[in-house]
């Protein structure tokens, strides 16, 4: 596995700039066009590829403990929401599906991740129940540190937990094969119909967002998978008063179609933006504009790449944010990135995600 991430790793960064580059030309084609025609079903067709595509290389990634994991705020019963259609067509018409409404339930952590993580899940669930009628129920609750499993307080930090969980009412799993159940490759189904990889999978993403995941061992009937993700601090809520113009973005990118993508997708977010071709061009715009309030830059970049730039720029104007963006999420960027206080987005990104991400760095 390690020599499967070193090549997936060597692969990552030119693959997943031609992933975004796709990304960003369908979703900007697919905003022009009528959402119930067949060519924005065309266009969705490409989507959904080329997500899974980059999926398949963050699969790869994850295994050999180098891919980057983005956090960010997000409401676990908002994005649960967002997933349902795709669940309940995961699902089939012959399982139902219940959902939780409360909101408030917000974690730190990378939503991708998230939605992978819910997936695995849901799948496993799917398949435990197998081809008779039954049901699957997504939970979600705030748990103190009283309200934690008997079992698990040796081991998890007393403290809050947003507690999501998984509960099918499948045959359950047996006591013999519940110390397995994390292993890669382990599986209980027949050749050819699984690889072991789901729940291993997702106990990686749980844990890299430092967070757990657990079997109940003793639920009334089926199965219960919960995942326990820190819970932030309850802070009362306060307004604030929002930019009357948003700020001037200055965006460095040396391949053509995702910098014309990317700057048109901020654009459509209310930014004025400046975009260049590499880090000379960078400093040379932000010597020019000193209005600028952001950087957002690939990091491997020919001349001065995205990580020096940073550098250049915070020397001359001190906690400039920063948003680096690459294909790399291999141990070698994240070292490189370790000694900067910067954001991170990873190829390939939706272009919604790298609106998310300029709107929290400034």
């Amino acid at each position: 596995m390690q020599g499967v991430g070193l090549l997936a790793a060597g692969l990552a960064h030119d693959l997943n700039t031609m992933l975004g580059g796709i990304l960003a030309t369908a979703e900007l084609m697919g905003a022009r066009l009528p959402a119930d025609g067949d060519l924005a079903a065309d266009l969705g067709a490409i989507i959904a590829q080329a997500e899974q595509a980059g999926a398949l290389i963050r699969k790869l990634l994850a295994f050999s403990r180098q891919e980057h994991l983005r956090p960010a705020k997000v409401d676990l019963a908002v994005l649960l929401g967002r997933m349902e259609p795709v669940l309940r067509a995961l699902l089939g018409r012959h399982i139902g599906l219940s959902l939780p409404s409360r909101r408030g339930t917000t974690v730190d952590a990378d939503p991708q991740a998230l939605e992978r993580v819910v997936m695995n899940l849901v799948t496993n669930a799917r398949d435990a129940i197998g081809g008779r009628p039954g049901h699957v129920a997504i939970g979600l609750e705030r748990v103190s540190p009283g309200d934690l499993p008997a079992e698990a307080r040796g081991f998890m930090p007393a403290r809050d937990y947003v507690a999501l969980s998984v509960t099918d009412d499948g045959p359950g799993v047996p006591a013999e094969l519940r110390a397995r159940i994390f292993e890669p490759y382990f599986t209980t189904k027949g050749e050819g119909a699984g690889t072991g990889l789901g729940l291993p999978t997702a106990y990686g993403l749980v844990k890299q967002s430092g967070g757990f995941l657990l079997l109940d061992h003793s639920p009334r009937r089926g199965a219960r998978f919960t995942v326990y993700l820190p819970a932030p601090p309850v802070e009362p809520g306060h307004a604030a008063a929002a930019p009357a113009v948003k700020p001037l973005i200055l965006l460095a990118e040396d391949e053509d179609l995702l910098r014309t993508c990317a700057r048109r997708g901020l654009e459509q977010a209310g930014y004025a933006v400046i975009a260049v071709d590499g880090g000379e061009a960078a400093e040379a715009a932000f010597s020019a504009h000193p209005e600028v309030s952001a950087l957002v830059s690939d990091v491997r970049m020919p001349g001065v790449d995205g990580v020096e730039l940073a550098r250049r720029l915070r020397a001359r104007r001190p906690g400039l944010p920063v948003l680096l963006v690459s294909g790399y999420a291999d141990a070698t960027a994240r070292d490189a990135l370790g000694g900067l206080d910067v954001a991170f987005l990873a190829k390939p990104f939706r272009l919604a995600d790298l609106q998310r991400s300029v709107e929290g760095l400034v």
